[in-house]
């Protein structure tokens, strides 16, 4: 198991950890604005409700969402699929805290998400944007602000070392000269850059770090944008392995990678066109059956064959 030698904020300078946390936290509140007092550890256990929601980005103009209505049950996997620009994203940072709507409600378990304290929902949700945050810190930073409350954990080498084992990443881990205390970045003394597909891992891995210390809900949001159809497909499906019975939201262009949700909305322009299972979707002949025959054979192209799975 690699194991970091010695604590890699003593490594990079006094405080560098600390700087960090605090930053984002004060990014948070100024981002939410939000007062919520009602703890959300363990939450949600029933579901979370969208109700008549709307929502335009200042000065953006145009309405992302006017009206749009979704239950998401807890302890199942929902994907979230559809074009560009049809609110996927805008949809999870609402649903995560990230933006507060105009009008209407977002709930978990019946309390609204505005009344929730801001840090205990926070911790309550692990995310992964497309646009996730490389740390120029060593690899247990990067893994361990998935937990920030576990950081000074007396078992926290362990736990970062085991989140990188299940989103994949063990193999990166182990070829770092230094293991955990591995800076990630070339610009300090023993430090080294990573690939695309590598940071994704570390990304993911930083995830399943917030999930191992608590987190009740996880977003995926196109975080392997840069990895191929199958490295995506693997990642899709080992998330959904590991974090069955935690409530889960997938967001992806690529339809054939969330085929195995529990369930699948579309968006289009703001609205959910259509609900339900894949296989229920492809028998309906719709958007999303169109969508992902139109995928089908790039998928079918860069799959392995039966005899490498």
């Amino acid at each position: 198991m690699p194991r970091a030698r010695g604590r890699p904020v003593d490594r990079l300078g006094v405080c560098a950890r600390t700087a960090v946390v605090d930053v984002e936290d004060a990014a948070a509140a100024l981002q939410t604005g939000r007062v919520g007092t009602i703890p959300a550890a363990g939450l949600p256990t029933d579901e979370i409700r969208v109700e008549g929601l709307r929502f335009t980005y200042p000065g953006g103009g145009s309405v992302v969402y006017d009206g749009l209505d979704l239950r998401i049950e807890a302890g199942q996997s929902l994907a979230i699929v559809g074009l560009n620009g049809a609110g996927k994203t805008t949809l999870a940072k609402l649903i995560a805290g990230l933006e507060l709507p105009q009008a209407g409600r977002i709930s978990v378990d019946g309390i609204d998400l505005a009344d929730l304290d801001p840090t205990s929902w926070r911790r309550s949700v692990a995310a992964i944007f497309q646009e996730f945050v490389h740390y120029d810190l060593p690899a247990w930073d990067n893994i361990g602000f998935g937990a920030v409350e576990a950081l000074h954990d007396a078992d926290a080498d362990q736990r970062a070392a085991e989140a990188a084992e299940r989103a994949g990443a063990g193999g990166i881990l182990a070829r770092l000269p230094d293991g955990l205390a591995t800076p990630l970045s070339p610009g300090f003394a023993g430090g080294v850059d990573l690939s695309g597909g590598q940071w994704q891992r570390i990304a993911l891995a930083r995830a399943m770090a917030a999930v191992r210390a608590g987190a009740r809900l996880l977003i995926l949001d196109e975080p392997t944008a840069q990895l191929d159809v199958r490295a995506e497909a693997d990642i899709y499906d080992r998330f959904l392995d590991l974090t069955r019975g935690l409530t889960t939201i997938v967001i992806s262009h690529r339809f054939s990678t969330v085929r195995h949700a529990d369930r699948i909305v579309v968006l289009d322009a703001g609205r959910i066109s259509e609900d339900g299972r894949h296989d229920e979707l492809i028998a309906a002949g719709g958007e999303y059956a169109r969508l992902f025959d139109s995928q089908a054979m790039r998928y079918t192209d860069s799959a392995p064959t039966p005899e490498h799975r």
